[in-house]
């Protein structure tokens, strides 16, 4: 039976992996069930926070894997060499899907009417989660089949850094965009979609930050490894623990900056859970935004009541959506 010693890092790995695994699924939960978000940006958000559940599902299998061979201190890649080839591409594509999520919100921003009357893009979405793909696979190859350690580890933190760099821009221009609209019955949709972006880029800056730092830290003890200063079952250690925490950290770091979303988190998991049944409200929200909306046209002097038809259906806007309790339909109890 091999010593106790030889549990204790595999046990640490399995241990931090797991619990990443378990709150990561209330964090997943949210983006599914948070509403008023634009189809584009959900589904972009959804496809990296599921990566990053397949990054942490691969990692826990790789190390039920070795506890049941009995690779208990791995000193190579020979037997893990399948799961690591899947882990690295999930984590090359949650990089690439980064940058893809802020150039999709960078085009919102741009042109916010043309964007929010288009409404779902199938093909853009599409096109951007599969350039993602082909260049995680891309970087994979590289690392696995070209031994291009050092370049791929650049070429991850050049995408790190450009994903960070945008979304401060982005900030800015948003914040410059979103003054210069005007409040009127035509631009509203524009106006909130600006607003969306803007949010969106406040609450994925911290985000984008704490996975650029995470990542540069699990990569350091990879570097050190292939300069042989750090052995193979300390190197693992560190790097499979640090990635397992960076999907926990990323994705609620953006839940708690945006207020939608933390909004949503609260009422899933914190009203539900301290509330007891009876004592909670039920309210009508999609009749109060309604007459939100009556009111507003009210005072714009547009007409209102039966029969009155607009250049955009209330229900199927934008802007719509940020009135039902701050972008989030709350389902009736």
């Amino acid at each position: 039976m091999p010593p106790f010693a030889d549990y204790v890092n595999l046990s640490i790995e399995t241990f931090v992996n797991t619990v990443s695994l378990v709150v990561m699924a209330p964090l997943v939960m949210t983006l599914v069930k948070t509403q008023g978000m634009h189809g584009n940006c959900k589904v972009l958000l959804l496809t990296s926070a599921l990566v990053q559940m397949l990054l942490l599902l691969t990692q826990e299998a790789m190390f039920a894997h070795n506890f049941i061979i009995g690779n208990l201190v791995p000193t190579t890649t020979e037997k893990e060499f399948t799961f690591l080839v899947a882990q690295n591409c999930l984590f090359s594509l949650s990089s690439c899907l980064s940058f893809a999520l802020i150039l999709e919100r960078a085009y919102a921003v741009w042109k916010p009417a043309d964007y929010e009357r288009r409404g779902m893009n199938f093909m853009a979405v599409f096109f951007l989660i599969g350039i993602s793909v082909a260049q995680a696979l891309a970087i994979t190859y590289a690392i696995y089949w070209l031994a291009w350690n050092f370049q791929t580890i650049a070429i991850i933190y050049v995408i790190e850094a450009c994903t960070f760099l945008i979304a401060i821009g982005l900030r800015y221009y948003a914040r410059r965009k979103f003054a210069r609209i005007p409040y009127s019955i035509d631009r509203l949709n524009a106006k909130y979609q600006v607003k969306e972006v803007l949010d969106f880029s406040v609450a994925i800056t911290p985000s984008i930050l704490v996975s650029s730092v995470m990542h540069t830290l699990s990569l350091v003890p990879s570097l050190l490894w292939i300069q042989g200063v750090m052995n193979y079952s300390l190197t693992s250690v560190l790097y499979f623990g640090i990635n397992s925490l960076n999907c926990i950290l990323t994705k609620g770091t953006l839940i708690a900056c945006h207020k939608q979303l933390r909004a949503r988190f609260q009422l899933l998991f914190v009203d539900r859970l301290s509330t007891p049944p009876g004592a909670r409200i039920t309210r009508d929200v999609e009749k109060e935004a309604e007459d939100h909306f009556d009111r507003m046209k009210t005072v714009w002097g547009v007409p209102r009541g039966p029969g009155i038809r607009y250049n955009n259906t209330r229900r199927n806007s934008a802007a719509y959506h940020v009135f039902t309790t701050g972008g989030i339909r709350v389902t009736p109890v």
